[in-house]
C-alpha cells in the first residue's frame, strides 16, 4: 500500500479515537472480551466497526466504493491483506484498548457527575426527537443496523466521558501533570518543520462576458468600465447602456471587433463558485503552465543545502507562516507529497515537489525550542475549528494508550463471537 494510503488510515483511526473512542460496555449483549468483571459486548464491537465504516464511506476517504463487498475484498498489501482484514483487526485492537481503559477507570473508582449524565441523556433524546419522530422504539430499530440499542449507545457515551475524565485525572485538563521532558520528546519525535516557495499551477475561474473575458466589478456590484476607452454606440450612433444603466465602453482589436473595456486597475473580478460556494479552479496549460515551471526551476537552481538565509531571501515577503510549517506524518495536508518528502529529508535539505496544486520548493528546518507554545505557530498545534489544544490532546492520547498496555495481557476474548463480525458485515454509521 502507498504511504499516502497509510497516512489516510492513520488519520481516520486517530479521528475515530478522538470522536468515538473508548466507548463502553453494556449489561446487554454477549460478552466479547473482559478483564475480570469489566466487559465489552460483541454489540459494542459492532458499533465501533460501524463508526469507522461510516468514516471510510465518506467523501474524505474511499467514498461510496466502501459500500460494496468487493471493495473490502480488495488486497491492499504485498502480504495479501485485504481492506476488510486490516480495518477489522485495527478496530479489534482499539477495542482492547477501550476495555483496558474501562478497567483502569474501575480501579480508580472514577464516576461521572450527574450533570454529565444529564447531558448524555439530552443528546440521545435529541436523536430520538429529530431522527425517530420521538419514538424510542423507532430509534432502537434504527440502531439495530449497527448491532446496538438505546441502552448500549447510552453506555457507550458514558464510557467516552469516563475516559476523558481518566485522562484529565492522570495528566491534568491542560496536560499540567505531564513532565516537560515527555512533552518535548513527543514534539521532537513526531513533528518536522519546513519553509517553502510555492508556485501555483492553477488559477481561479472568474465570471466572464460573452467574449470569454473576465468581468471587473465595482464595490457596489456594478460593472467597472474603463471610461478612457471608446463609448459603445448602436447603429444609429446612440449611446449603449447596460442593464444597470451604466454606459458601456469598448476597445477594438486588430480585426475591428469590439470587446468590453474594463477598469482592471480599480475593479475586481468575481469568482465562479460551485453549488457549495467553493471557488472553482482550472489547471494552467500550455505556455502559462510552462512559464510557471520555468520560474520554479530557476528558483530551485538558486537554492543550496543548509543556506537558510539564502532560501528565505527567495521566499515571498507575505508568507503566512514566518516560522515555517509544522507537520506530523499523519498531518492531513492538502499536498501529501510534501509531507511524505519532509520525513525523508535531512535538516537543511532542499527539494522541489510537484503536487495537484503546484510546485513546492521546500527546505527542512530544525524544530524551534518550545515551538508548540508560540502564538504564531498556533495553526499547527491548536485546532482552528474547535479551539481545542490538539497537540496536548494527542500527547495525552498517546501516553494513555501506552499506559494501558499493562492491562492488555489480562484480556480474555470469546473467539467464537468474532466469527462473521467484520467491516463487511456492518452498516456504515454516520451519526451515532
Amino acid at each position: 500500500m502507498k504511504n499516502f494510503g497509510k497516512r489516510i488510515i492513520a488519520l481516520l483511526l486517530t479521528l475515530l479515537m478522538t470522536v468515538a473512542c473508548f466507548a463502553g460496555c453494556s449489561s446487554k449483549g454477549k460478552t466479547l472480551m473482559k478483564i475480570e468483571d469489566t466487559e465489552i459486548s460483541v454489540n459494542l464491537y459492532m458499533l465501533y466497526l460501524s463508526r469507522l465504516k461510516g468514516i471510510l464511506c465518506s467523501s474524505y476517504a474511499f467514498g461510496s466504493d466502501a459500500l460494496s463487498d468487493s471493495f473490502w475484498d480488495t488486497v491492499m498489501s504485498k502480504e495479501g491483506m485485504t481492506y476488510n482484514t486490516y480495518y477489522t483487526d485495527s478496530i479489534l485492537e482499539n477495542t482492547k484498548t477501550y476495555l483496558a481503559a474501562m478497567y483502569e477507570c474501575e480501579l480508580r473508582g472514577l464516576e461521572l457527575p450527574d450533570e454529565t449524565l444529564d447531558e448524555i441523556d439530552a443528546r440521545i433524546n435529541e436523536f430520538i426527537e429529530n431522527d425517530a419522530g420521538g419514538s424510542k422504539t423507532t430509534f432502537n430499530s434504527m440502531l439495530a443496523a449497527y448491532g446496538v440499542n438505546y441502552n448500549i449507545l447510552r453506555e457507550a457515551y458514558i464510557i467516552e466521558e469516563k475516559i476523558e475524565l481518566l485522562k484529565d485525572t492522570v495528566y491534568g485538563v491542560d496536560g499540567e501533570l505531564i513532565a516537560k521532558n515527555l512533552i518535548d520528546d513527543y514534539y521532537e519525535q513526531n513533528y518536522a518543520r519546513f519553509k517553502q516557495i510555492f508556485f501555483y499551477t492553477y488559477d481561479y475561474v472568474y465570471i466572464t462576458d460573452d467574449n470569454g473575458d473576465d468581468i471587473y466589478y465595482n464595490k457596489d456590484g456594478s460593472i467597472a468600465y474603463d471610461t478612457s476607452a471608446t463609448p459603445k454606440t448602436d447603429s444609429d450612433g446612440e449611446a449603449v447602456y447596460d442593464s444597470n444603466g451604466d454606459r458601456i465602453y469598448i476597445t477594438l482589436n486588430e480585426d475591428g471587433l469590439s470587446r468590453i473595456a474594463y477598469d482592471k486597475k480599480n475593479g475586481t473580478r468575481h469568482h465562479k463558485t460551485d453549488e457549495d460556494g467553493s471557488y472553482l479552479v482550472a489547471d494552467l496549460e500550455g505556455e502559462e503552465l510552462q512559464a510557471v515551471l520555468d520560474s520554479a526551476a530557476q528558483v530551485m537552481e538558486k537554492t543550496a543545502e543548509n543556506d537558510f538565509s539564502g532560501f528565505e531571501a527567495l521566499m515571498s515577503s507575505d508568507e503566512t507562516y514566518p516560522n515555517g510549517y509544522y507537520m506530523t506524518e499523519d498531518t492531513n495536508y492538502d499536498s501529501p507529497e510534501v509531507v511524505e518528502a519532509l520525513f525523508e529529508m535531512e535538516i537543511g535539505e532542499v527539494r522541489m515537489i510537484t503536487s495537484d496544486y503546484g510546485v513546492h520548493i521546500i527546505m527542512k528546518y530544525e524544530l524551534e525550542e518550545d515551538g508548540y507554545k508560540k502564538d504564531e505557530n498556533s495553526d499547527f498545534f491548536i485546532s482552528t475549528t474547535t479551539g481545542n489544544y490538539v497537540f496536548m490532546s494527542d500527547i495525552k492520547n498517546q501516553l494513555m494508550s501506552s499506559y494501558l498496555e499493562q492491562h492488555k495481557d489480562k484480556i480474555i476474548i470469546d473467539e467464537a463471537l468474532l466469527e462473521g463480525v467484520d467491516m463487511k458485515s456492518v452498516d456504515p454509521n454516520f451519526y451515532y
